[in-house]
């Protein structure tokens, strides 16, 4: 997809299975990405039984000038599913099982993939052959952790970097007590070949712990920094919103960069995020974003000297090229928690879409991280005014107690000026 929101290659996988999770751009137009399968299978141990349902994983890659798929390693050939010590994970009450579950592949330094697979606790090394070169963790691991505590559960986004040693995040599900319980982190670990054992070098474990039980993220970035998405929060610790944490942290593991955003409810989890990507094509962004500095004015001023503002109060509102949008600073994700509240009257009632007729004004009520952001200290949200003339506009906060519409705060602003 091109900057402007223009589709570019488009292109049908022929594949027996499901895509997910990751791909990788190779050169030539090819596409390195796990497939997912399912077979039936007896699996004889407490949980299982006749017609267990197992997924499991392969790698394709996708010819994109052909659309063939081409397989190039099956999880279940190179290990026997009928082995009970293959089997890391439970089985589901619903009678299936993840045996893999990769979610995600990267290539490592020396030409050789790196993929996750969630539910063995497993970080595996192929050659650029595709051959299992070392198993990390997990079933049959190659490495013995000397501190039972570096070790990592249900983890994402393993890579190995150019040193060799293997950075994931560890979301921490299943983690012992003995070894600290539920809790996330980014970790990095150096495998020692000649005494076949793995130990931590780094880690980035926040203050009070945050527990990120499903997807989230961790990258080197260039500048040796570590990029970090504790991407979602325990779905049985209400209430929500809750915030999500992005951190950018140094070698000594000291926040240099965090934002926090807001979980609405347990779907609304964010799955990872990176920092330095490279366009597949040579794209360029259109509108670089604008850097917002933590007490600067200067960039305050920057930020928002182009725009009209046009009122005060909890949130500052200002227009620009057919925008409205909302700033306030300092801002709390409490401030951004309860919905907001548009009602744009047009100066035309025939104006109003078909929909709304009914009504005196167009209703674009809107939750602010769908249109918006809390980055450091300050929160910022623009939105699309419809292109017909438009008389005045409502604005606020609006929360619903006991059955009953209440405003938590509203605005009224003429544009007929």
């Amino acid at each position: 997809v091109t900057p402007l929101g223009e589709a570019g290659d488009l292109g049908d996988l022929d594949i027996v299975g499901s895509a997910h999770h990751d791909l990788v751009v190779l050169d030539g137009g090819r596409v390195l990405l796990p497939i997912g399968r399912t077979l039936f299978h007896h699996y004889d141990s407490p949980g299982g039984g006749l017609r267990t349902l197992f997924r499991y994983d392969t790698l394709g890659i996708w010819h994109s000038a052909t659309g063939h798929v081409e397989q190039v390693w099956n999880s279940k050939d190179v290990w026997n599913v009928s082995d009970p010590t293959q089997h890391w994970g439970r089985v589901r009450e619903d009678r299936t099982t993840r045996w893999t579950h990769m979610n995600s592949v990267t290539i490592g330094p020396r030409g050789n993939i790196v993929i996750s697979l969630r539910s063995r606790d497993q970080v595996v090394s192929l050659s650029p052959d595709y051959e299992i070169e070392w198993q990390l963790f997990g079933p049959h691991s190659d490495y013995e952790f000397p501190n039972p505590a570096d070790r990592f559960y249900k983890q994402h986004t393993a890579s190995q970097l150019a040193n060799g040693n293997v950075l994931l995040f560890d979301n921490g599900n299943g983690r012992p007590q003995a070894e600290g319980g539920a809790y996330s982190r980014a970790l990095e670990l150096r495998l020692d070949d000649a005494a076949g054992t793995a130990t931590k070098v780094w880690e980035y474990r926040p203050s009070p712990d945050i527990y990120a039980p499903i997807v989230s993220s961790a990258y080197r970035l260039n500048n040796g920094n570590t990029l970090m998405n504790f991407g979602a929060r325990r779905r049985d610790d209400p209430p929500y919103p809750k915030p999500l944490v992005l951190v950018e942290a140094d070698a000594d593991g000291n926040e240099v960069f965090r934002v926090e955003t807001v979980q609405l409810d347990w779907f609304s989890t964010r799955y990872r995020a990176q920092g330095g990507i490279d366009a597949i094509r040579g794209e360029t962004m259109l509108r670089p974003p604008a850097a917002l500095g933590r007490s600067s004015e200067k960039h305050l001023t920057m930020r928002y000297e182009d725009k009209t503002h046009i009122a005060a109060g909890p949130f500052d509102l200002f227009l620009e090229n057919g925008g409205l949008v909302y700033a306030k600073d300092p801002c709390e994700a409490e401030d951004i928690a309860l919905p907001f509240f548009l009602h744009i009257h047009p100066r035309k009632r025939e104006d109003l879409p078909a929909d709304q007729r009914g009504a005196e004004f167009d209703n674009q009520d809107f939750k602010f991280m769908d249109h918006g952001m809390r980055w450091q200290d300050r929160c910022h949200a623009e939105l699309r005014l419809p292109e017909y003339a438009i008389d005045r506009i409502r604005t606020g906060q609006f929360a619903i107690e006991d059955g009953s519409l209440m405003d938590i705060w509203n605005v009224e602003i003429s544009l007929t000026r």
